[in-house]
């Protein structure tokens, strides 16, 4: 039971550190925005965030129920 519960926290600590080399060693590092409304690509083929879809749905005048 002890090296089942050693095993998993290994493992827990090498995902945070690999998730986090980044961060740590970057000068200026920091988490990647993963906002649709932020991925240039995504922009470039139209896609929008569903939230601000029906903002603007919501705010013009068409007859969509």
């Amino acid at each position: 039971m002890l090296k089942l519960f050693l095993l998993a926290l290994i493992v827990v600590v090498f995902a945070i550190i690999a998730l986090s080399v980044r961060i740590i060693f970057k000068k200026d590092g920091k988490f990647v925005n993963t906002h649709i409304s932020e991925n240039k690509e995504l922009r470039k083929k139209g896609i929008k965030c569903a939230t601000q879809d029906e903002y603007n749905c919501e705010s013009c005048s068409c007859s969509i129920d």
